[in-house]
């Protein structure tokens, strides 16, 4: 089922009862969160912020889970370098 954003952004609206700008407002700001998100998870790991600042941004959940995945391919990647063959 192929639906073009314009076709979302009527249906969204139609559903929530509110109108097309306000939709789309709020799809911006989303995005907007997203991207941030993205950017101090990424100043985080190469070191350009500190931890602190990262929890200040993202909150402990997200910065905890960031840990556990950088780990996990850290792990990943030392574990594949060692079976080299």
């Amino acid at each position: 089922m192929s639906t073009d954003v314009s076709e979302r952004v009527r249906e969204i609206a139609r559903y929530n009862e509110e109108n097309e700008s306000a939709v789309i407002q709020q799809a911006v700001e989303k995005g907007v969160d997203d991207l941030w998100r993205d950017v101090v998870i990424s100043k985080y790991l190469t070191g350009e912020i500190s931890r602190e600042e990262a929890v200040d941004e993202l909150g402990a959940d997200i910065v905890r889970d960031v840990d556990t995945a950088a780990s996990a391919i850290e792990d990943d990647v030392s574990w594949g370098l060692s079976n080299e063959g």
